[in-house]
Parts: structure tokens; C-alpha cells; sequence
């Protein structure tokens, strides 16, 4: 790509509009799921006060784009299923089970989490909650409704860390808000490696109070300078400029799932990717100890959850060390 011109990209350029969200954040059990989601805008590259915004509405039918939080409570996993299983097969192949859903789309992760006996005894087949036809007619309607917006859907990735992991991860970064940035930055920077020619926009979830992140920033991407553009209680925006013509405007937006579809089709991500692992926790679970009420993996019913484990006597605590994710 030519050289930013003004701070930005170059007027007519095409961009790519990009979201990162997370789910598992706070639960005690189950593992955290941060996905990423590209798509190539047909408009031209805006300033940074004008940001341009990845929204696409939907018509009626299975395909709803919205924060996975509202979403899963209403609709369950065949809210999520179908849209997420649905943008897969507009750009590819179905997965026809977890594993192959995995290899297709972790950047991180998945290997760790597999290797954990309560995610690795079964290889469950996809869709688990939809028929086929409802993904293909989810598959058409995205096509739809991202033409309409003049948007190509490029890609989703998720990083997955399994409770282990969490742990030592934890241990060795000190807080679990770095733990978190720590997979943005994985995303963040594979946008930039694979799609900064091109000009990123960027829409991060913030979480938390934190709203400086700058030195961060340039710990991720020491091949890029860092411009602020503004640091608010409500939004941080920084730009990132490459010797070699690469540029990627950045902006930490708090509850961003609700102002960007980017970031609201990745939460659906990872809130179905991390189901998916929390269905196989409670059937394992359950297999060895039947009496026991499954668990969201929330703080107080986790802790009820592990606790009938320990009564029934199917928890070693060897198991317990890699079981509960640490606070």
C-alpha cells in the first residue's frame, strides 16, 4: 500500500474494519475465548474523528449479529450456532465437528485445551443445535446482508486458554487484565501482519479502568510508531504507523459489541466456541458423577459445581489444580 497520507490511508483505499471480543472472563471454570473477526470495506478511508463503523443489519430469519450476551440468555447456543457456523460456510467449508471447527479457526490454544481429558474424550459433531439447512440459509443471509453493506466477511480466529493454561499464565504475567490483553495482542497483531498493507480499522472491547494503553501498544508492535489520538473514560484510539507503509488505527471502546458488528459477531464467537468447550466439561463431569447439577462456570456455582465433585469422589487433586482457574 502507498504511504499513509495525512495520518490515515490513502482517499479510495479500501479497508479492512476489524473487531476483538472476549468470553470467559470471569467465570472460575471453563476456559476464556478471545476471537477476532476482518472483513474488507468497499468505502474509502475516513479520519480518525470519523471512524467508519462495520455495521450490517439482517433481515428476519437466523441470522441475528448482536452481543452474545443478550443473545445466548434469549436464544441459547442455536442463537450463536447458527450465525457463527453460518459466516464460516460463507467463506469456506463447514466444520463437521469440533476438531475440525478447531484446525480451521484457533490461533491459539486449541491444542492446550484438547489435551485436557474433559475436552478431549469426545469429538462432538457441528451443528449441535440447528439443522444443516438453518447454517445454509444463515451462510446466504450473511452473504446478503454484508453485500448490502458493501463488506466482504475475511475471517474469524480464536485463542482458547483451557483453565490450566490460565493458570499458568497468570503466574507467570501477575493479573489476569494482562492474561486477557495478552491474546488482543496475538489478534492485533495478525491483523497487522496479514492485513496492515491494506489499513486497519480496529474496534478492541475494553474491559476494566484501564484506558492508557500506549506502552503497551508499543511493546506489540515495535515495528510501528504509535500516535495517541485520544484517551477517555469511554474510548482510547491510537494510531500505528509502519516504516514499510503499514497502518492500523486502534480504538479500546467500552461495551463495543453494541456500536460495532465486527466486535459483536466475535463475541458470538467466542461465547459459542467457549459452549462448546463447556458442553463436553459438563458431560464429563456428569458421566462420572450423574447426580451432580451442571455449571455455567460461575464464580458461586462453580465453587457448588466443584464441591459436589469433591463429594462425589471423582475429583483427584491433581485434577483440581488444572480444573479451577485461579482468581
Amino acid at each position: 500500500m502507498p504511504a499513509p497520507v495525512n495520518g490515515g490511508f490513502q482517499r479510495g483505499a479500501r479497508v479492512i474494519l476489524a473487531g476483538i471480543d472476549e468470553a470467559g472472563y470471569g467465570p472460575r471454570l471453563g476456559p476464556l475465548v478471545v476471537a477476532a473477526s476482518a472483513f474488507r470495506s468497499a468505502c474509502s478511508a475516513a479520519r480518525h474523528d470519523a471512524w467508519p463503523q462495520c455495521r450490517f443489519l439482517c433481515g428476519p430469519g437466523p441470522l441475528v449479529v448482536g452481543d452474545s450476551k443478550s443473545l445466548y440468555p434469549a436464544g441459547g447456543m442455536a442463537a450463536l450456532e447458527s450465525v457463527v457456523l453460518g459466516f464460516a460456510a460463507s467463506r469456506s467449508s463447514r466444520p463437521v465437528d469440533l476438531a475440525e471447527f478447531l484446525e480451521m479457526f484457533a490461533a491459539e490454544g486449541a491444542g492446550s485445551a484438547r489435551s485436557l481429558p474433559w475436552y478431549s474424550w469426545r469429538n462432538p459433531a457441528l451443528p449441535r443445535s440447528v439443522a444443516p439447512c438453518a447454517v445454509e440459509i444463515s451462510a446466504r443471509q450473511a452473504s446478503e446482508a454484508l453485500r448490502g453493506a458493501s463488506l466482504e466477511y475475511l475471517w474469524t480466529r480464536v485463542c482458547v486458554v483451557d483453565e490450566a493454561r490460565y493458570n499458568q499464565l497468570l503466574l507467570r504475567i501477575g493479573n489476569k487484565a494482562m492474561l486477557l490483553f495478552g491474546r488482543n495482542a496475538l489478534l492485533m497483531r495478525r491483523l497487522w501482519d496479514e492485513l496492515g498493507a491494506d489499513g486497519v480499522y480496529l474496534t478492541v472491547d475494553r474491559h476494566g479502568g484501564r484506558k492508557f494503553y500506549a506502552g503497551l501498544l508499543d511493546i506489540v508492535f515495535p515495528d510501528a510508531g504509535i500516535a495517541v489520538l485520544r484517551e477517555t473514560d469511554d474510548e482510547s484510539a491510537y494510531r500505528l504507523e509502519g516504516r514499510d507503509g503499514r497502518c492500523m488505527f486502534v480504538r479500546f471502546v467500552v461495551r463495543a459489541e453494541g456500536v460495532d458488528s465486527s466486535v459483536a459477531l466475535s463475541s458470538m464467537w467466542a461465547k459459542y466456541v467457549r459452549e462448546l468447550f463447556m458442553g463436553l466439561f459438563n458431560d464429563y463431569w456428569l458421566s462420572r458423577a450423574g447426580s451432580v447439577k451442571p455449571t455455567a462456570g460461575y464464580w458461586v456455582d462453580g465453587e457448588r459445581f466443584v464441591a459436589d465433585l469433591r463429594a462425589a469422589g471423582v475429583v483427584s487433586d491433581a485434577d483440581a489444580q488444572r480444573l479451577i482457574r485461579w482468581k
